[in-house]
């Protein structure tokens, strides 16, 4: 049986032994737990050299729409380059006295910023133009009551136009992204002459399908 000093001093020497294995077991540990949870955060998808489907809601800077169609929307299928999107979609621009729908197709830049996008485009448009206006109204007094009553003529036609524009565009998980723009339009055709413009702002979300 050893003194109870020098078995003090052996348990002593024997942590002073086990403590750097302990530390780096411990040290391994911490490095295989962090290695495995960054290969559980899904991959950030780069739309990329791919085909990449969107749709968005355009109606946002032109609420409320006061007659009973269906609101501003558009969609796209893009084909990606490692700098340039060219898309091909359909558009819906819908105003209280006025819609103009039809076809897109678009180039743009594709800048990027880390996993963001800007998309500066240039878009032409064909498709069909419909407007009311309030052609042969007319006012009227009745005693102390003034108003208006509006008669409104439509008219509609074939109109072709184009575009500026710019999107944004980010991944949120594995193959889907979403997206916001801002978009001026304009619009020729008898129609439209009175107001040929349409600004539009878009939010919507975009899919990689290959």
């Amino acid at each position: 049986m050893y003194p109870a000093s020098i078995q003090a001093r052996a348990a002593t020497r024997l942590r002073r032994a086990l403590s750097p294995c302990l530390g780096s077991i411990a040290l391994g540990c911490v490095a295989s737990l962090s290695l495995g949870a960054q290969d559980s955060i899904p991959a950030v998808p780069q739309f990329q050299n791919a085909i990449v489907i969107g749709g968005d809601w355009l109606q946002a800077n032109a609420m409320p729409l006061n007659r009973t169609a269906m609101m501003s929307v558009g969609g796209d299928i893009s084909w990606r380059t490692e700098n340039w999107a060219f898309n091909g979609g359909w558009i819906r621009i819908a105003r209280d006295l006025s819609t103009v729908q039809g076809g897109t197709v678009s180039v743009g830049r594709v800048l990027r910023a880390g996993p963001i996008g800007f998309i500066p485009a240039l878009s032409a448009f064909g498709g069909q133009a419909m407007v009311s206006y309030d052609s042969t109204g007319y006012d009227f007094i009745s005693g102390t009551t003034t108003g208006h009553v509006p008669r409104y003529s439509y008219s509609d036609g074939f109109s072709f136009g184009g575009g500026v524009g710019l999107t944004v565009e980010a991944p949120i998980f594995s193959l889907v992204g979403v997206r916001v723009g801002a978009s001026q339009w304009f619009f020729s055709g008898s129609p439209v002459a009175k107001e040929p413009m349409r600004t539009v702002v878009a939010a919507g979300l975009t899919l990689r399908v290959w």
